[in-house]
């Protein structure tokens, strides 16, 4: 599995590296990332396929990106101790993003699949009994409920903020009438 969570990881971290050393502007970096989406989900997949979980696989992402952000030879400070420094941070060539430090466009990716998947999931578990007499009316008043209270909240909100300004104001024209 490591070595799976490595390449996958590493496909972002190149194209950083890439980008810190001058090759493309951030730009073209961020467009770079947006092409490797489709490889870095057929990796997921593949971890998938080879029985790994969720779980380990984003645990895996997170523990690559602290090994990453730790090792002198990626993105750490250089202590001698590397036979591949990459200079990052003795030189100053373009901006540097932590969140690329850490495989964070590469983790939210991989999180923002796994949710897509899920709910890919239950709509086609559900597609057979949407045509069942009330569930999609159901799923509807689900959905408008879920907006309701939200809406609700709000007014309250403004309406509980309108009437301490108009308290405040009574008591100040209060206060100035009695003395």
């Amino acid at each position: 599995m490591e070595e799976k969570i490595y390449e996958l990881c590493e496909i972002e971290s190149m194209l950083y590296l890439d980008y810190y050393n001058g090759k493309y502007s951030y730009d073209s970096f961020k467009g770079l990332l947006g092409e490797n989406q489709p490889k870095i989900i057929n990796l997921v997949y593949n971890l998938l396929d080879e029985g790994y979980e969720e779980k380990d696989i984003i645990s895996g992402i997170k523990r690559q990106g602290e090994f990453y952000k730790k090792s002198p030879e990626w993105f750490g400070e250089d202590d001698d101790t590397s036979n591949y420094p990459s200079g990052y941070y003795e030189t100053n060539k373009n901006k540097k993003y932590p969140f690329y430090e850490r495989c964070g466009n590469t983790l939210s990716l991989v999180k923002n699949f796994f949710k897509a998947r899920k709910s890919v999931k239950v709509e086609l578990s559900l597609r057979d009994k949407l045509h069942e007499e009330g569930v999609r009316e159901l799923i509807v008043s689900h959905i408008d409920a879920s907006k309701n209270k939200k809406s609700k909240s709000k007014k309250n909100k403004k309406s509980k903020r309108k009437r301490g300004r108009k308290s405040k104001g009574q008591s100040k024209r209060r206060r100035s009438k009695n003395r």
